[in-house]
């Protein structure tokens, strides 16, 4: 098919505006006569122009590309473009955008674009596995934030029974409408935040499990009668822990009797020594052999998981059994709880005494409500005048209004000490509040007492929420291998399926006791991974669509890396040009308003 001559527009251009300037100028009406050949020139030209667009050469640097990605504002192409000249070339990568090429594979685009050697990446980015493509270019971000919704969120894997659920996190909420936040457990909601006002909030969220076992919960978000789930909470409840607790005071007292009594019934390893004179003691012993309780020693605190104990009786310790209990928290993990009335504590037992306090009342003792699960209602309980202060240094165990603390523990080397101004709690019992009283104390033990230490255990290392087929790294610890010649071998499976999928281990440079294999989920649930000698571990699977905050985080972090990472390489700017059409709706508009001018100026 042989092209058209190119001076073939122009002549018949010059021959449409012949043709109409010729009717314009015969008629016998001469008003607005240089009007009508004006509009005759512009309608012959622009109708010519419709059939045969002209085009133009555009400046373009073929060493440079702009990558737009999920997320992209358009703006921040369009102030981009404003400072790149030449124009750089524009693609989009699983998002869509005009005037912009699709590339359905960054390794066919690099193949097919190999003189690129700067890529600005506008959007969320791009994950590691895509990232590896773009080796070998400089590769520039200009990322968005992170957009409506779950900021950030975090909660326990694994709890024990009696504890609670506590899932924090942060939401973004664009405008000035109310929105809230359930956590829902069993279909119904257990807890929930009102968000009223535009900005990131943080919120808390808490739900305490009634049996051991796996559970998910979810977490909705409701907005103008418009109800989302954002995500699954998966928790494994495990059955309550019994640690082994020494009671040690410095004189009989009831509320050492009472918490003896009730620990026993609960199947705990119990031994209570009271201090009858000056090296005279009384001892006594449940669900346990009897031991010499007279001196605290190694050989004795071993066999225990908490000391239970009061300012006076501390004091009343040698220095050396004091060096004994301070070494068997900072060096084994034993825990310390100080219950406290009036006095507080002395500079001899500061290791185990020393929490900032405040006095608030002259009164010997006051009322405070004490609060330790939340939403729940608060207990009226009889407290010292002092309460402790609430501080980046401590973390709170028992509070009350104020932001104030009536128990609060920190950490000591392996172990933890814990302080609480409540000196009796037994007035719980006597009225009947067993269940009160019960919890209070499950809840102090498991805050407090000496924690398991496993020689061999599995975790999730990565992501923190594994997501339907993209990659799981699992972590395996193991203390216990001394030199091994083998990596471990593992195998995955869901649990509603009996299909194993080995994943291959290797073993960490700087750290020879850990392994890590990779895991590609193919369905969502419960999967668990398994390895000879290893308690199992097992993790929730969901669907890409849950959590979307996490695959945004996820492709930013790993792009910035990527780019601080990435030796910045000398390119060499080039120029060339492409020739690309002017828009035929100019032309199209000009016929329009010329043509529509001639046929009502004849009818006038």
């Amino acid at each position: 098919m042989l092209a058209a001559p190119p001076y073939l527009p122009y002549l018949l251009a010059a021959l449409a505006v012949l043709l109409l300037s010729w009717l314009a100028w015969r008629r016998p009406d001469r008003r607005r006569l240089v009007w009508r050949l004006l509009a005759s020139a512009v309608a012959g030209i622009s109708l010519v122009l419709l059939l045969f667009p002209p085009t133009y050469q555009r400046a373009l640097d073929p060493s440079t590309a702009i990558l737009l990605t999920e997320g992209y504002a358009p703006d921040s192409l369009h102030s981009l473009l404003q400072n790149l000249e030449p124009r750089p070339l524009i693609y989009t990568y699983q998002t869509e955008a005009p005037d912009a090429v699709a590339i359905p594979d960054l390794y066919t685009f690099r193949g097919e674009q190999p003189q690129i050697q700067t890529v600005h990446v506008l959007g969320y980015g791009l994950g590691e596995q895509e990232l590896q493509a773009m080796q070998g270019v400089n590769l520039i971000p200009h990322l968005s934030g992170i957009p409506t919704g779950i900021a950030s969120v975090t909660w326990p894997e694994i709890i024990s029974l009696g504890e609670a659920v506590t899932m924090a996190g942060q939401y973004t909420l664009p405008s000035a409408k109310e929105t809230t936040l359930y956590l829902r457990a069993a279909g119904q909601a257990h807890d929930s935040i009102t968000l009223k006002e535009a900005g990131r909030h943080t919120f808390q969220l808490r739900y305490t499990p009634k049996q051991a076992g796996r559970y998910t919960y979810t977490l909705v978000t409701r907005s103008d009668n418009n109800t989302d789930t954002l995500g699954q909470v998966p928790v494994q409840v495990y059955p309550a822990s019994k640690p082994a607790v020494l009671l040690v005071s410095s004189f009989p007292l009831f509320e050492f009797k009472f918490l003896k009594n009730h620990l026993g019934e609960l199947h705990h390893k119990v031994a209570l020594r009271s201090t009858v004179s000056k090296g005279m003691y009384q001892s006594e012993w449940l669900n346990m052999s009897q031991t010499d309780l007279s001196r605290i020693t190694p050989k004795l605190l071993r066999q225990f998981d908490v000391v239970i104990t009061e300012p006076q009786a501390l004091q009343e310790l040698s220095s050396t059994e004091r060096a004994v209990l301070q070494r068997a928290v900072t060096e084994d993990g034993l825990g310390v709880l100080t219950i406290a009335g009036e006095q507080l504590g002395s500079r001899t037992t500061a290791f185990f005494t020393n929490f900032q306090s405040k006095r608030l009342s002259q009164q010997d003792t006051r009322t405070a409500r004490a609060n330790w699960i939340s939403n729940s209602i608060a207990a009226a309980i009889p407290a010292s005048p002092y309460t402790l202060v609430n501080s980046e240094a401590v973390s709170g165990l028992i509070e009350e209004q104020s932001n104030n603390l009536l128990a609060a523990g920190r950490k000591a080397g392996w172990g933890n000490v814990a302080m609480t101004v409540v000196p009796q709690t037994f007035s719980w019992q006597l009225e009947g509040k067993q269940n009160t009283y019960a919890s209070y104390w499950a809840h102090l033990l498991s805050s407090v007492a000496k924690r398991e230490v496993k020689e061999k255990f599995w975790q999730l290392a990565k992501p923190q929420i594994p997501q339907l087929h993209q990659p799981v790294t699992l972590k395996l610890t193991d203390y216990t291998l001394d030199n091994p010649v083998d990596a471990p071998k593992a195998t995955v499976r869901s649990i509603v399926d009996t299909t194993l999928t080995g994943i291959a281990l290797q073993q960490g440079v700087h750290q020879p006791e850990v392994y890590e294999g990779t895991f590609w989920p193919q369905r969502k649930g419960w999967h668990v991974i398994e390895s000879q000698g290893v308690e199992p571990f097992y993790f929730l699977v969901q669907d890409s669509s849950a959590w979307t905050h996490q695959g945004i985080q996820a492709k930013r972090e790993a792009t910035l890396k990527f780019a601080t990472q990435q030796q910045r390489k000398q390119t060499t700017s080039s120029t060339a040009y492409a020739e690309e059409q002017v828009p035929v709706i100019w032309f199209f508009l000009l016929f329009v308003l010329s043509s529509g001018f001639l046929w009502l100026e004849e009818k006038l």
